[in-house]
């Protein structure tokens, strides 16, 4: 049932086997682009001591980020448990293993104190958040005065010369068969901005657009008090 979902509406329950099939896909289908996507954020992370990955999946993406940025401690959360036994595994394999943490943990109620880290990450999860202002509004509460969030997610209104070209990069079944669904149910900016200012984060800050449309990211800062 749980990959009928997903072939159906592009969001579905990211465990057990699925979230295996998951991780096999990313490695396929990903393994090129997110060092791209990472190259996009190192000046800003350059500084950050400690920095939270919100939907991490598997933690390709985490691991990749802790071993480009030597002085980081991160941490990866997922509400999958599957997901996050993934990322343990595969950060074992890392450089920067003892500079990884993952754990199973809800974007709405996280398990961290105020002001934890300086920096927080997110790509392609916000449209899985049931409540994407309370999402916001945790990041904005775990984030130390300055602190800046990087939320990236695939755009609803994208070309679609632009996802037909990243769909034609995939090399995994799971992937290429739920790729357009996945953008029907993403997020345009012009939805983003609106959640983003219902949030306290209020407007972003910078807004980027990346491979070709295909995928917005928009910072957001914690102004201090």
């Amino acid at each position: 049932m749980g990959v009928l979902q997903l072939l159906r509406t592009g969001k579905g329950p990211m465990d057990g086997w699925i979230a295996r099939a998951y991780d096999q896909g990313v490695q396929a289908a990903f393994r090129d682009v997110f060092p791209v996507l990472l190259e996009d954020l190192l000046a800003d992370l350059a500084d950050t001591r400690r920095a939270l990955d919100v939907g991490c999946g598997p933690g390709q993406f985490t691991i990749l980020a802790a071993e480009r940025l030597a002085n980081t401690e991160i941490w990866g959360i997922d509400l999958a448990p599957t997901m996050i036994e993934l990322a343990r595994r595969h950060a074992t394999a890392s450089s920067a293993a003892t500079r990884l943490h993952f754990e199973v943990a809800d974007v709405a109620h996280l398990p961290f104190p105020d002001a934890r880290f300086d920096a927080v990450l997110s790509s392609g999860s916000i449209k899985h958040w049931p409540d994407q202002v309370a999402g916001l509004a945790e990041i904005h509460r775990v984030l130390v005065p300055g602190g800046r969030a990087f939320i990236g997610e695939m755009n609803r209104l994208a070309p679609p010369a632009a996802i037909a070209s990243q769909r034609a990069r995939l090399r995994h079944w799971l992937f290429w068969l739920i790729y357009p669904r996945v953008f029907a149910k993403a997020m345009s900016p012009e939805e983003a901005r609106a959640v983003f200012a219902a949030s306290p984060f209020g407007a972003p800050v910078r807004e980027r657009m990346l491979l070709d449309g295909v995928l917005w990211v928009f910072e957001v800062v914690k102004r201090p008090s």
